[in-house]
């Protein structure tokens, strides 16, 4: 009879796994898709989707089933549980954990996107109240910072660019000195050449400034 239980209550924690996976992977294309579509139209207000809302309570439904299904199967051998079933428990506990982690995460995301929506609404709402209002010099605001901060990554970018080809420069002038070092300890003569070249050049100089 114990078997029986335990195997029942097996096949529940498996089926609410594989909902859960499901579930936790649309709601989280549908964080994915607010992010990628903040600023959505008005006739589409992915935010406020009634599919968000259900599939979100439909998660918190199965995720608290799951949580009452492991403690069943904890109880079900009396604590007597084989070291295969104590395995699978710790198992669901994790799986549990997982996706009630990666919800909650997700809902979080969801809620901060919909507050900014209902913050950029009311700010259309308001647009009668002129350009000095409250919510029009947060928004002022909140744009100017964006633009800072992407003027601010452009120079870092840039700073990055220019450090790596002065980089390229050093190693390529090291190359450039260690090949004529080469030269001169290879080739008799090349030495005492480039000091005649060099001497000419100062008695050039000496004859021109006089």
């Amino acid at each position: 009879v114990q078997m029986s239980s335990w195997d029942s209550l097996h096949y529940k924690a498996k089926t609410l796994e594989a909902r859960l996976e499901k579930k936790v992977q649309s709601y989280s294309a549908i964080a994915q898709k607010i992010n990628a579509n903040f600023l959505c139209d008005e006739e589409n207000p992915l935010i406020e989707s009634d599919d968000e809302q259900a599939v979100a309570s439909e998660i918190e439904h199965d995720l608290n089933e799951l949580y009452d299904c492991i403690q069943h199967m904890r109880a079900c051998g009396g604590g007597s549980l084989s070291n295969h079933q104590e395995v699978l428990i710790k198992r669901y506990y994790e799986i549990h954990f997982d996706y009630s982690t990666e919800f909650k995460n997700t809902s979080s995301t969801v809620q901060r996107k919909r507050e900014s929506m209902e913050l950029m609404q009311s700010s259309r709402n308001q647009q009668g109240e002129g350009p000095d209002s409250s919510m029009s010099k947060l928004l002022r605001e909140k744009s100017s910072i964006a633009a800072s901060m992407k003027s601010i990554n452009d120079v870092i970018s840039q700073a990055f660019e220019t450090k790596n080809s002065l980089a390229g420069q050093r190693s390529s002038l090291g190359g450039s000195s260690g090949s004529l070092a080469n030269l001169t300890a290879n080739v008799p003569g090349f030495g005492r050449l480039i000091d005649g070249i060099q001497r000419k050049k100062t008695r050039e100089s000496m004859v021109i400034a006089t």
